[in-house]
């Protein structure tokens, strides 16, 4: 059946000629879900709720397994890791409550594998409720099979005086769509590494709005990626500085790294500006590697791949040091050099 997916906001649509309003794809999403608990090292709330569920991505499902993570006040919670592996006939649904209490803080790691071959469906929405001075840093891992398809949806506030880091690190799966609204207030910084592979015939579409709208708030959008074979990947990052956002600052940026000459890359930077006192910045970076890097690493007794894995490595462990778990980080590794080897 086709979707039409990602669909822009009607007050930043291009042209119809750039193909970056939206993505239509022909998806076989099963009419049944079905789905186990998380491995987890932290109390959590979970309830299987049969009611529609729906995100700005464009896709509703009528099953969904609810999960609420409660941060106490003046908590220091470090490397909470929640864990899902994909096997047999497993579609997950989810939706993540994440509370942040006033002055807790708390590294999150929330990652889904596939153990098996099997095609699976993994539609992740979270919605984050955060307090005055709080700091969170919540890492989505993406490890499914080539087979599989990942939908990200994020939907959240980060309140006065607060500090809320994202890492995306987004690898996995044929087809992955991931949509984030994100509005930030006083005095707080909102940040989104994300990281993401294509190869193959991967399809990776991307929606980021990052909304100033108190004074003095900062929003700051790294997206680090590489694409090889005839994968496709559409990137839009929107960052609006509102009027009342005086002495703010928006900042996106994302560099994508082309390793064959049949994979497409388009990107839409936007950004928008209703205050005078504010500051803001974007900017793209698509293309192959230097040659003269890659000459320089060979040279020192480096095959091609081996060189240009250094190179790509070398831009995503800015934000691969964000995982604060070593065990989980060192995994990371191991994994993106063996896709960067295939």
């Amino acid at each position: 059946m086709k979707y039409t997916l990602n669909k822009l906001d009607s007050n930043v649509r291009t042209t119809n000629n750039f193909k970056i309003n939206d993505i239509t794809l022909d998806l076989d999403l099963p009419d049944t879900y079905s789905f186990h608990e998380f491995k987890s090292n932290y109390p959590i709330e979970s309830t299987v709720i049969e009611e529609d569920i729906t995100s700005r991505i464009g896709l509703t499902f009528n099953k969904y397994l609810n999960i609420d993570i409660n941060l106490d006040k003046y908590s220091n919670n470090k490397d909470i890791i929640l864990e899902y592996d994909f096997s047999g006939n497993d579609n997950l649904i989810v939706n993540f409550n994440i509370n942040y209490l006033e002055n807790s803080n708390g590294n999150i790691i929330i990652k889904f594998k596939s153990i098996d071959n099997n095609k699976h469906i993994c539609f992740y929405k979270e919605n984050l409720i955060n307090k005055e001075n709080s700091c969170g840093n919540i890492t989505i891992i993406n490890m499914l099979n080539d087979n599989s398809y990942m939908f990200t949806s994020i939907e959240n506030s980060v309140l006065d005086n607060s500090n809320i880091t994202h890492n995306i690190i987004d690898i996995g799966g044929s087809i992955r769509i991931s949509n984030i609204l994100s509005k930030t207030y006083n005095y707080s910084n909102n940040i989104f590494n994300n990281i993401y592979i294509g190869l193959g015939e991967s399809i990776i579409d991307s929606y980021y709005y990052l909304d100033n709208i108190g004074k003095n708030s900062f929003n700051n959008l790294v997206v680090e990626g590489v694409l090889n074979d005839n994968s496709n990947k559409n990137f839009r990052g929107i960052i609006d500085l509102e009027s009342g956002a005086s002495s703010s600052r928006g900042i996106e940026g994302e560099n994508c790294i082309l390793l064959s000459d049949t994979a497409r890359s388009r990107s839409l930077p936007v950004l928008l500006c209703g205050e005078e006192n504010v500051e803001g910045a974007h900017g793209v970076s698509t293309g192959k590697i230097d040659q003269d890097k890659l000459f320089y690493i060979m040279s020192r007794g480096y095959s091609r791949k081996e060189a240009e894995k250094l190179i790509v490595m070398s831009r995503f462990n800015n934000i691969l040091n964000n995982i604060s778990n070593e065990d989980i980080r060192s995994e990371l590794y191991e994994y993106i050099e063996n896709l960067l080897t295939k």
